[in-house]
């Protein structure tokens, strides 16, 4: 893939540029403090990272960078990127980037709104960054393990045993999660409640044909009272009612009174079923309550379940049993289930161990190799004479990398002791990170080097620079650099100048031409008004063959 332009607008100190990279190496320059360290935030924005807010300028309430991206042939990895992701692109070999912040915040490929994760997985491992501040990364298991894992080729090995991976950690979580609920002492608890509620056998509206009975029971003297005398006096009714029924019938012979008439039969015929009623309500407890304190002994035992429970009717009472059951079974499958999640998680081990011992013997044998090329690297960068070894360490237990770590041994001192490379300085940090990045025989990647020949200078840096120029053949680079030797590499060269003639502080991108370079490269080495640093400057540029 190449970056063929960035655009940035209202960028901190930047209010607008539209700046266009060389396909090969770019060299990025200025004074300190001019805004070059923008260029590297703008391009963590593009590959996916998190934006800063504070970096919205004063032109406006929203920052702008967006970049134009040329697919290639040869960028498989990107490509699957894309397909695995939800973007569609407009035209198979170009991405557009846009990234907003501020009172506009978003993240658009092609046009379309997606998530910065989206972009993070398309574009993330594509563009790399190198830094005389990130050179930390060496001090990552994770980058160094990486970094041999390329020389090795251990991308599909990974890719599965990484799946595998996976699958181990997730059963894992289920079996913990199993093994909390695998409570005796709940299992316990289920098994008494449960067993109490089915003793006492109770049925839905249990609960109100108790207290029904109950009530009628400690009411009955004054029900029969009231009952005999609505008795008493329907039968008394039932006569009257009777004898006007009577009387009707021959008024509606004599005149039109039928419905007259058939409203005083019902009534009548009413009076003596209502009669007939009444007696029964007397008669009741006869055979309902021969055994009444048994009913209150049962209500009583009903009601103490209901408190206990937090329910309010039997039919809840047994909804609560149903629960409670079904808790009860589950607890009781527990065993069953950890058994088998337990034979799936040994079967998981089992392949992830057979991938992982591949991928350390493969580890193992790309040692050298990586030592070797690392260690031409540093004889270029003026380290002749160091040692630099590259141990794989087993592990007792699966890692997302597998069953080992990578470490990086160094000796500057001509010792048999070999020591973390946290020992060395930070110039040698840098010349190290910068082999790093540079022994990689990938393709089409971007990659930026910000300030990462700091502390080396002189012919070392001549030789970082014809390496970096030398490894732009197969990737897009960009280099930010104080140094006139590597900048006189690039073919292409880009100067960050800060302007502060104005009220507001501005920095001002462009590239420039051959004399413009030639002034810049002067300046760079001292004074660009000084003859004998152009000539020296005209002379760099004319190695390099810059028209």
């Amino acid at each position: 893939m190449k970056i063929e332009r960035i655009f940035l607008r209202n960028f901190l100190i930047i209010k607008k540029s539209d700046i266009v990279p060389a396909k090969g190496l770019t060299s990025i320059t200025g004074e300190t403090g001019s805004g070059k360290s923008l260029f590297v935030s703008a391009l963590k924005m593009i590959r996916g990272e998190r934006g800063d807010k504070n970096i919205v300028g004063k032109w406006g309430d929203f920052a702008e960078v967006s970049a134009e991206i040329t697919i290639e042939k040869g960028d498989v990895q990107l490509k699957k990127n894309i397909e695995d992701s939800p973007v569609v692109l407009e035209t198979p070999d170009r991405i557009i980037v846009k990234r907003l912040l501020g009172s506009k915040n978003g993240c658009y490929v092609d046009g379309s709104p997606v998530a910065l994760s989206v972009l993070h997985n398309i574009l993330s491992d594509q563009i790399e960054i190198g830094s005389q501040f990130e050179n930390r990364e060496l001090f990552k298991k994770d980058y160094r393990t990486a970094v041999v894992d390329r020389i090795a080729g251990n991308e599909k090995d990974l890719a599965e045993y990484r799946k595998i991976y996976a699958l181990i950690r997730q059963t894992e979580g289920e079996i913990k999660e199993l093994e909390k609920k695998d409570d005796p002492v709940r299992r316990d608890y289920l098994e008494f409640q449960i067993n109490e509620i089915e003793k006492l056998q109770t049925y839905e509206n249990e609960d109100e044909e108790l207290a029904g009975k109950i009530n009628y029971f400690e009411n009955k003297s004054r029900i029969n009272e009231l009952s005999g005398e609505i008795t008493s006096l329907l039968d008394e009714a039932s006569g009257s009612l009777s004898k006007c029924a009577s009387s009707a019938e021959k008024l509606a012979s004599l005149i039109d009174m039928e419905e007259f008439r058939e409203r005083m039969k019902s009534l009548s015929i009413d009076a003596e079923d209502l009669s007939r009623s009444s007696c029964v309500i007397s008669r009741k407890d006869e055979f309902e309550f021969e055994e009444i304190e048994n009913i209150k002994l049962r209500y009583d035992e009903l009601s103490r379940l209901l408190m206990k429970h937090g329910v309010s009717s039997s039919g809840k009472l047994l909804r609560k049993e149903s629960e409670m059951n079904e808790e009860l079974n589950e607890i009781n499958k527990v065993p069953e289930k950890i058994d088998s999640l337990s034979g799936d998680l040994e079967k998981y081990k089992k392949e992830a161990e057979d991938i992982a011992l591949a991928i350390r013997k493969k580890r193992k044998d790309a040692t050298k190799v990586l030592e070797d090329k690392v260690l031409k690297y540093l004889d270029k960068f003026a380290m002749g004479g160091v040692r630099f070894s590259v141990v794989v360490l087993p592990l007792d237990d699966f890692s997302e990398n597998g069953l080992d770590i990578v470490e990086f041994k160094v000796n500057t001192i001509g010792t048999d002791d070999m020591h973390s490379v946290t020992s060395l300085s930070g110039g040698e940090l840098s010349r190290l990170l910068l082999a790093m990045k540079l022994l990689d025989e990938e393709s089409g990647k971007v990659l930026l080097f910000d300030e990462i020949d700091s502390s080396i200078g002189g012919e070392t840096a001549k030789n970082a620079a014809a390496e970096m120029l030398e490894n732009s053949k197969r990737n897009q680079i960009m280099t930010v650099t104080h140094f006139p030797q590597t900048a006189s590499a690039g073919e292409c060269h880009i100067l960050v100048e800060k302007d502060t003639s104005g009220n507001d502080v501005t920095a001002h991108i462009k590239v420039l031409s051959k004399d413009e370079r030639i002034r810049e490269l002067a300046r760079m080495m001292g004074d660009g008004a000084n003859k004998d640093l152009l000539l020296t400057a005209e002379k760099m540029l004319g190695e390099r063959n810059v028209s």
